[in-house]
């Protein structure tokens, strides 16, 4: 431990220490000429508050923010005032300006992107020069900036265009470079403009250039083999001493060696044989494409990858790096190497089968290679058809079906999945729970446009306040809540949490508790077990029992199997878990947690959003049996609990019984206390703008309660409350309110999280804690319980087959108005025909599909005789054997007016005159279509032709994950409790989200701490030299991300329906075909006399439950507004449900559904973003409802709508340009 001499505070690290002297320390007083501002005089001076005044930005900063303040974007923004020459600015900068952004601007307007370049060509260079002089070899990239308007629609919005980044070295040619750079961003505004139809450029505002030191190449370029890629004689790795290792490896691969092959002398000089003109020494992966042109050959380069699989390392090839768009008669395939030091070297690939076949196979038998993708075929044609249609141009890590020895000993086939985490049936013994509160600095703004679209900032969120909780699951006594307050808050907090969590682990977690002597009762039990009470399995002839117990409490659990019992242990991490960790409190603190050099690793979405992230402390040292110190660490393991329960804290809080908060309970036992805790508090977020507010000793009045981000007011109800809480607990200020309300959010989350491990303990034996997001417990939940092996796939072609099956959910809308006339409203009029308008939900539709026969192995393409002989149509649902064809259908033109509300498969396509790619029904034909065979079937009983069955593909099906749905659909109608039913829906939506995981959109995100290699660990210049480098954001000067490459309907909705029904009385239709429908929302004793069942999955179920439909109008997908006689239901897409119910009414949806020249509805709302990690608070005007649908062909009444490729279309047109032509020729009246 390192003590603080001011004031005897413990941290577990020297830079924890320094870090708390110079900042924080309150002993030690902050005097003008000491503490953290004495380097920042130039831009600070000192206040009457102890902060510090900011010149640049005209704004006092406290003195432990200044340095956050200087990287923030409005520093940077403002940073215009102290020029580096005129014109051209700093933005950031990390690592000593290793890193670093710039912006270069002119005075002028400026809308031809040439005519700009050239005015700032001279400072562009001189910037770039300045930067090489500096650093020798740096990468580069930019990115223009522009305002640009939609004038018929008043919207203004700033477009950006980039380059990739590209390796300058002394001996560049920056202006060729450059010109490069402008082309790629020209053309990019041309496709901008292209695509995004009706943009026009107002001004180029600005040109960003992103500098990256770059060393790719020390000493040597040599980097030997590792001896297991060596032992395959596939590679030679010539050793030249010079950086000039990739015309070496290229002459290696055209020339036979006439000495040894490793040596250079064996070779004549690259110079010779081969045109390098123009190509600079590194050779980069984008100047191969140049070579290749120079020389007549074609080239791919391949990487190799570590990794660490049963603790053992294994390198595997990867890429391709660079893959050649024409493979021509002289070929050639690189290997490029790195190793740890951030080196690069070329090798020559000899062999490619050879090097590559042992990590798909062990079977040594002939293969027929695809260099795109590294994947084998067993036949010529196979590898044809491939690589014309399925290559995706990059190496997927499939597996094989060889067998493999799994963790507990056994030999399973690596292409089996079933559930092998029993260790997740472990009760995790500690977790944390935390939270934060912010202030909200208000930001100067101007007043925008309020017809335009526009983002602003409006407030900065500081944090001032936050707690943790820590939960002890086998001993309450162990459990300890800490706050903290300030404005050195976090760094109390993370320093605090770090020594509370080394000292758990030094008394508990590393300490082995000795089993406690078996009573007469468990030793009869253990003799008599017949399975392992952690996998289940009966034990075998040959199996090892043994005695499994608790390592903290030393009782005895049960008998278990030898192997299970040794990897049933106590995770090395504690998880501390946030409400909304992913999109808000990460942001205020990870800078702070990423001072020290400990290496954070994370899980992102983005840049700057990650599912999860851990840091790793050492909390001690230890001997090994090389008597060579090794040091032993913990993983403090961030999670979101939003990413288990999706909902607000409040509306959770909501759902429990009062039984269930048991730690609120614990810290607020008086009845009347616990009653005002255990419901979400009450707090003028809005009001604390300045930490002097937090000394405030009497309740604000209740306008000061006033939410903006909601923009309304408390209730009265609520703000008595507020004074209640006041007075019960003695608040002597709003700092101490503040501390309580902190406190009591904490508790809830962990009553909240603490109930859903108990039931999901409970019912499936699993500790969500283990887990990161929900898909990945309940898809663990359902493997346990189902017992099912799957099989995986094996076949890259049979993997991008079924991707490209996979299309999303339909949601448009097909008829925009409707008025429903029936007895059962009030403004009935029996002269017209009787309508009715009903809205219709699939009771669980997912978990009905779900409950369906579904694919479980047995994957193989049929032949062609196999295909020829298939009878589609005698195919049943529940078949053994299942079908997915690729085929071509035709829609003939008598189906398109009964098929015109919803037709038969939808694709994903560009409709005319749009902008992106949405699923679209359609009445086009279809080719190359992937379909199940039930879906296949249903098409062709209703009328469509099959043309031609390219490939099928056969499988094996059985419904093994309905046991599953079936419990949880149990469970949820037996439990009465909110929290729970809402549980169990959630446990069977999101394993469907698990089956329909996109891999291909996971980012591969680095954060960076400091430059350098640190104990084995890359550092910031290691990821920039990589080739497959992307991007970086800077968030401080030592943190910044690195991103590396990888009836007549109306509406529908993917499970619901909004229908236009003549009929009679269609609750009486209802009643005739009851086993149709799910009818348990419908009260006992209804109006309508419909029978109440049971809630059954898959039926539908009339959403409003019997209260009639007035009126109907959609104006697209996701947005309509349905009025009954009791409500009206306004949905918006992208809109905030306060912000629809406030700004939205019933006449903008008519205006927008009935009137093609309405003009588009905007409306304001303010939202949290989050900024290279720092909060704010973002007002955004947004289009709300827009008359433009191009998922429909939209009729001239503007409420009818016809499904694209629909006969009629053309006709419509014709007419409607005939139209527009006579009225030319018809005279005005008066």
């Amino acid at each position: 431990m390192h003590h603080c001499e001011n004031c005897n505070k413990q941290f577990t690290t020297r830079q924890s220490r320094l870090r708390h002297e110079k900042l924080y320390c309150q002993v030690v007083k902050k005097q003008e000429n000491g503490g953290p501002a004495a380097k920042k005089q130039k831009i600070c001076h000192s206040t009457a508050s102890n902060n510090y005044m900011c010149v640049t930005c005209n704004q006092e900063i406290a003195p432990k923010l200044i340095t956050a303040h200087e990287r923030s974007r409005q520093h940077r923004n403002n940073c215009q005032s102290t020029p580096l020459e005129d014109g051209v600015f700093a933005l950031s900068s990390a690592f000593k300006s290793r890193i670093a952004s710039y912006r270069i601007c002119d005075e002028g307007h400026y809308i031809d992107l040439n005519e700009f370049m050239d005015k700032i060509h001279n400072k562009l260079l001189r910037l770039i020069v300045s930067q090489i002089e500096k650093f020798s070899t740096i990468k580069i990239n930019l990115e223009l900036f522009g305002l640009y308007t939609i004038e018929s629609k008043n919207i203004f919005d700033v477009k950006s265009f980039n380059t990739t980044n590209r390796i300058v070295t002394l001996g560049t040619n920056i202006r060729n470079m450059l010109h490069d750079f402008q082309e790629v961003i020209s053309q990019k505004m041309m496709d901008f403009l292209e695509r995004d139809s009706g943009w026009t450029l107002v001004k180029i505002l600005h040109l960003e250039l992103n500098v990256n030191y770059y060393n790719p190449l020390k000493a040597s370029s040599y980097i030997p083999l590792p001896p297991s890629v060596k032992m395959k004689r596939a590679i030679v790795n010539v050793q030249n001493q010079d950086i000039h290792c990739f015309g070496w490896s290229v002459v290696a691969a055209v020339c036979l060696p006439m000495g040894p092959e490793h040596l250079p002398s064996s070779y004549p000089h690259w110079s010779t044989l081969f045109n390098f003109q123009g190509i600079e020494f590194p050779v980069k992966l984008d100047s191969i494409a140049k070579f290749e042109s120079q020389n007549n050959v074609s080239i791919n380069v391949y990487g190799l990858e570590l990794l660490y699989v049963n603790n053992k390392v294994k390198f595997e090839i990867v890429g391709p790096l660079y893959f050649t768009n024409f493979k021509k008669p002289v070929h050639i395939n690189l290997l490029l190497l790195s190793d740890n030091d951030g080196n690069q070297h070329y090798c020559t690939i000899t062999n490619l089968p050879r090097l590559v076949s042992s990590q798909l196979s062990k079977h040594h038998h002939s293969k027929y290679f695809c260099d795109g993708c590294l994947q084998y075929f067993t036949t010529q044609a196979l590898l044809d058809r491939h690589s014309s249609t399925d290559c995706g141009k990059l190496y997927a890590r499939i597996p094989n079906n060889e067998l493999i020895t799994n963790r507990f000993g056994y030999n399973v086939p690596a292409n089996v999945l079933e559930f092998q985490n029993y260790h997740h049936k472990m009760t995790i013994p500690f977790i944390v729970y935390a939270d934060f509160e912010c202030l909200l600095k208000p930001m100067s703004t101007v007043a925008p446009n309020p017809n335009q679209s526009f983002s602003i900032k409006t407030f900065l969120h500081q944090p001032y306040s936050c707690a943790y909780y820590i939960k002890c699951s086998y001993n309450d006594q162990l459990s300890k809540f800490q706050s903290f307050r300030g404005q050195s808050s976090v760094a109390d907090f993370i320093t605090a949490l770090e020594i509370d969590l080394i000292e758990i682990y030094k008394k508990y977690l590393s300490i082995v508790q000795p089993m406690l002597p078996l009573t007469i009762q468990e030793e009869f039990d253990y003799l008599t077990a017949t399975e392992c009470h952690i996998c289940q399995k009966p034990f075998q002839q040959n199996d090892i029992k043994v005695k499994d117990h608790c390592h903290l409490t030393g009782r005895y659990r049960s008998a278990a199997h030898s192997n299970c019992n040794l990897n049933f242990q106590i995770p090395n991490f504690i998880p501390i878990v946030f409400h909304n960790l992913t999109n808000y409190d990460s942001h205020l603190f990870i800078k702070e947690l990423a001072l020290e050099e400990s290496e954070i690793n994370i899980l992102g979405k983005t840049k700057e959003k990650y599912i999860t992230f851990s840091k790793k402390i050492c909390v001690g040292e230890y001997l090994n049996s090389n008597n060579r110190i090794v040091k032993e660490h913990l993983h403090l393991r961030f999670i979101d609990s939003f990413q288990f329960l999706a909902c607000s804290l409040e509306k959770l809080a909501a759902a429990l019984d009062d039984a269930q908060c048991m730690e609120v309970k614990r810290y607020f036992p008086v009845d009347r206390e616990f009653q005002l805790i255990r419901q979400k508090g009450v707090f003028p977020y809005s009001f604390i703008d300045d930490f002097s507010k937090l000394d405030l000793t009497e309740l604000p009045q209740k306008i000061d309660f006033y939410d903006k981000l909601r923009d309304e007011h408390i209730s009265e109800d609520d703000y008595q409350r507020a004074n209640t809480v006041w007075y019960t607990f003695h608040c002597q200020t709003l700092g101490e309110y503040s501390d309580l309300y902190l406190k009591s959010d904490i508790l809830l989350l962990a009553d909240v999280f603490e109930n859903f491990r108990n039931m999901c303990l409970k019912h499936y034996e699993l500790d969500p804690a283990h887990y990161v997001t929900a898909p990945s417990l309940n898809w663990n939940a359902m493997l346990k319980f189902t017992h099912v092996k799957l099989e995986l796939l094996t076949d890259i072609d049979m993997l991008h087959f079924f991707k490209k099956g996979i299309r999303g959910g339909v949601s448009t809308c097909v008829k925009r108005a409707a008025q429903a006339n029936n007895k059962f409203l009030p403004n009935y009029d029996p002269s017209k025909p009787t309508l009715y308008i009903l809205y219709l939900d699939a009771t669980n539709l997912y978990g009905w599909a779900m409950s369906e026969v579904l694919p479980s192995g047995g994957f193989t393409w049929l032949t062609q005789n196999e295909i020829n002989s298939l009878s589609i149509m005698d195919l049943t649902d529940t078949t053994p054997e299942g079908y997915v064809l690729e085929v071509d259908i035709s829609y003939p033109h008598h189906l398109h007016n009964s098929h015109n509300d919803m037709p038969f498969l939808p694709e994903n396509l560009i409709p005319p005159n749009g902008k992106c790619a949405k699923l679209i029904p359609n009445l086009c034909a279809k080719t190359n279509y992937i379909i199940h065979y039930r879906n296949l079937k249903q098409a062709l009983q209703n009328g469509l032709e099959l043309t031609k069955i390219y490939r099928v593909l056969k499988f094996n099906q059985s419904s093994w994950l309905q046991p599953y749905i079936d419990l949880n659909t149990k469970l949820r109608n037996q439990t009465k409790n909110k929290f729970e039913k809402d549980l169990f829906k959630l446990m069977n939506n999101s394993v469907y989200g698990k089956t329909m995981e996109n891999v291909d959109n996971r980012v591969d995100i680095k954060l960076a701490t400091h430059w350098k290699k640190n104990c084995h660990k890359y550092g910031a210049e290691t990821w920039i030299a990589k080739p497959q480098f992307k991007n970086c954001s800077i968030f401080t000067e030592n943190l910044v991300a690195i991103e590396m490459n990888k009836v007549q309907l109306l509406y529908t909705d993917t499970d619901s329906l909004i229908l236009e029904i003549y009929t009679e009385n269609v609750y009486n239709d209802i009643k005739q075909n009851i086993d149709r429908f799910d009818t348990s929302n419908y009260p006992e004793n209804n109006i309508h006399d419909i029978p109440k069942t049971v809630s059954i999955i898959g039926k539908m179920k009339d959403e409003y439950a019997g209260v009639p439909i007035v009126l109907l109008y959609g104006t697209g997908a996701k947005a309509y507004c349905v009025q009954t006689v009791n409500d009206l239901i306004k949905k918006a897409k992208g809109v905030s449900k306060h912000v629809i119910d406030k700004s939205l009414t019933l006449l903008q949806y008519r205006a927008i559904a009935t009137n093609p020249s309405s003009s588009s509805v905007f409306c304001v709302m303010n939202v949290f973003k989050s900024y290279l990690h720092n909060m704010y608070t973002e007002l955004r005007n947004k289009i709300a409802l827009s008359n433009f649908d191009d998922k429909r062909y939209i009729l001239g009444n503007s409420i009818d709508t016809l499904a694209w490729r629909h006969y009629d279309i053309d006709r419509d047109r014709n007419l409607d340009s005939l139209i527009r032509e006579l009225q030319k020729y018809v005279e005005p009246t008066d």
